[in-house]
């Protein structure tokens, strides 16, 4: 019997505070965070910073090579110890105090030790979280036992087709602020059906008729090849730079993936991009664009390309979120197949609110 598709969530999921705490709290600081690539924490003393949820957290390239991440917060104080991303050779040094951290989280210095007679340095170390790498990509977890990230991955990386993250850098990147709940773009990501209509010039090449997509437990992996009447496929000549070891198919199609819960993807022959939807208020979100490719890519090509339908996609969400409000606002039927996975999203997604 096949699920019902239905849309699951209340209005204020999309607007109310409490709604939006919640999710901070059991959903953000509680699940695995895009938050570089490899390739920026190559050197010694590298790091990067994020907020997953509640949790400021930093990741570092120590000394001896290996990734860490820790709760970015002073043991003395609470005080974030560093901001942005940038280089920490002698050490993570809270700005308050001084107190100095090694790269591998060990107390290693106090100003004026006379105040702090019983203090043990062993036990005042930095909190750790976990790290992990997939593709070259860096992902944190606030949490230090947290579920291995290959295991949150599951099955997605072997359901992408033929390509190969994995061989390409990052050749662009940029950000773009959304006035929507990153919820509502989340479900755009996965909505099939609305690719005839808002996407009608950017994405027209590709065969909606033809959509394929499997729901891979809480992920979602899709494709679609391009247009059977085309002559000639209209291809920018940002994307001829194919990927290495690229099949048939694939070179003749895209494929559009999530990692939940906010970790969007799209691949192309000649690129693979994230869009990590990250919220930032209850109606406002950061959509953190990153782009993959071939190193003699045109990566600026790349990038307008990718923010062509991205852009309609903010503009669609950011026009429901001003309706989303009003009393007389409600989500009619749904397409049965074509938004079937709104459905499943909203199930995983209520699944972790209630896992307290």
């Amino acid at each position: 019997m096949r699920m019902e598709t239905t849309h699951l969530l209340p209005p204020t999921a999309y607007w109310s505070q409490e709604w939006y705490e919640r999710e901070q709290q059991l959903l953000f600081s509680r699940t695995w965070h895009l938050v570089s690539d490899e390739a920026v924490l190559l050197e010694p003393g590298a790091f990067v910073t994020y907020t997953a949820g509640l949790d400021p957290l930093v990741v570092v390239r120590g000394l001896d090579g290996e990734l860490r991440a820790f709760h970015n917060l002073c043991r003395h104080r609470g005080a974030p110890l560093v901001a942005g991303c940038g280089e920490a050779r002698t050490g993570l040094v809270c700005p308050y105090h001084f107190w100095n951290f090694g790269l591998d989280g060990t107390l290693r210095n106090v100003p004026q030790p006379e105040q702090f007679p019983d203090l043990d340095p062993e036990r005042w170390g930095l909190l750790p979280a976990s790290v992990g790498t997939w593709a070259g990509m860096v992902f944190v977890h606030p949490d230090p036992e947290a579920e291995p990230l290959r295991d949150w991955l599951g099955a997605l990386p072997d359901n992408i087709g033929s390509y190969h993250p994995e061989d390409l850098v990052e050749v662009a990147d940029d950000a773009f602020d959304a006035r929507c709940n990153w919820k509502l773009f989340v479900e755009n990501h996965v909505d099939v059906y609305h690719l005839w209509y808002l996407h009608a010039r950017t994405l027209g090449d590709y065969d909606h008729d033809r959509f394929e997509w499997q729901q891979l437990g809480r992920n979602w992996v899709s494709y679609e090849p391009v247009r059977s009447d085309l002559s000639r496929r209209r291809r920018p000549d940002a994307v001829l730079h194919a990927m290495p070891g690229i099949d048939e198919r694939d070179a003749n199609g895209v494929g559009a993936h999530a990692l939940f819960p906010n970790v969007l993807m799209a691949s192309e022959a000649g690129y693979f991009i994230t869009y990590a939807c990250r919220p930032t208020g209850p109606e406002t979100c950061t959509i953190d664009l990153r782009v993959r490719a071939v190193p003699s890519a045109d990566g600026e090509g790349l990038l307008a390309g990718a923010k062509a339908f991205i852009l309609e996609d903010i503009e669609a969400c950011e026009s429901i979120q001003t309706a989303v409000r009003s009393d007389r606002f409600s989500i009619g039927p749904m397409a049965v197949d074509h938004e079937r996975p709104i459905t499943y999203f909203h199930q995983h997604l209520l699944a972790a609110l209630a896992a307290e």
